[in-house]
């Protein structure tokens, strides 16, 4: 006569649980290719004028980086008032519902940080920061609240924190649509909200049109703009206005007032120019950059923050 073993197998209630409130809460930050968001920026430093820009994300995809970890690969683009494009690289981990973001720094345990937490709840604290860097675990960010909210039409849920780091400011979460909005001070102060995102092919909010919203520019006027993005690792766009053809001075300075770049550009055109400052080879912190051009100077503050 045959024998049977029956093996019976019991999965705690807890384990099926959390992997559903994970599921849900993804919604708060959803990564899949083709996830499309579209943003604007207003930053002021007085005593200059506002300044505006724009910018997109997009999840491009899955790419596997050289510590065994598989990443979303998030592009970020200029609309205006420059083009640009760089990429982050993040993941969420799916036992602790943690996103971390890749540097490629060796002294970061997996080269990769903190940024955020999505089982936070109101008042809890977490090791983490979206502006500042967390691979020594310096830097505390606070959820301070989770309520409801209307989102580019669509009743929600937004959660709300609270950076406390180098750059303090508030960001938010905006479920079924990701990051929301944010405003950071430092030097100057800029805030960040979403007008258009597209979320699984389902379009939401009023893209925007360039062509309306560029600003206009006329011979006759000389601007230096802040850099953008402020703060910056590694490179960032230094922008400015001539009003006709000719020669100008970019110079960079650390704090102690010592020249550590120079550019001398000529332009066959007036309008708005840009040039490019990579600080591969300084270390973080706080610099200037000035523009010489027929006799006039203008000058702004950067962060440098790796």
């Amino acid at each position: 006569m045959k024998k049977y073993l029956f093996l019976l197998i019991f999965f705690p209630s807890y384990l099926y649980s959390q992997v559903d409130s994970l599921k849900d809460l993804l919604n708060y930050y959803p990564l899949e290719r083709g996830n499309y968001w579209e943003y604007k920026t207003i930053s002021q430093q007085l005593p200059y004028p506002t300044d505006s820009s724009a910018y997109s994300v997009e999840v491009k995809g899955d790419t596997l980086l050289d510590n065994n970890k598989t990443y979303k690969i998030l592009m970020f683009k200029g609309i205006y008032p420059t083009n640009y494009n760089y990429y982050n690289y993040e993941r969420i981990d799916s036992l602790s519902g943690c996103i971390y973001r890749y540097k490629k720094d060796t002294s970061i345990t997996n080269n990769e940080y903190k940024v955020d937490s999505l089982y936070a709840q109101s008042g809890d604290t977490i090791n983490s920061s979206r502006e500042g860097f967390t691979g020594q675990g310096y830097f505390l960010t606070i959820c301070n609240s989770v309520a409801s909210a209307t989102i580019l039409g669509i009743a929600t849920q937004v959660k709300t924190f609270y950076e406390l780091s180098f750059i303090g400011g508030e960001y938010r979460l905006a479920k079924g649509f990701g990051y929301y909005s944010s405003t950071y001070c430092e030097f100057n102060c800029w805030s960040t909200y979403m007008v258009y995102a597209k979320i699984s092919g389902i379009e939401y909010g009023n893209k925007i049109i360039t062509s309306v919203i560029k600003n206009k520019i006329t011979p006759g006027s000389y601007k230096l703009y802040q850099n953008y993005p402020n703060p910056f690792n590694p490179n960032t766009n230094i922008i400015f206005e001539i009003p006709k053809a000719g020669d100008v001075t970019l110079k960079v300075f650390d704090l102690l007032g010592k020249t550590i770049a120079e550019y001398h550009v000529s332009f066959s055109n007036w309008g708005k120019h840009q040039i490019i400052f990579n600080g591969n080879n300084y270390p973080s912190g706080i610099y200037f950059y000035q523009l010489e051009y027929v006799g006039q100077a203008q000058a702004r503050k950067m962060l440098l923050l790796k």
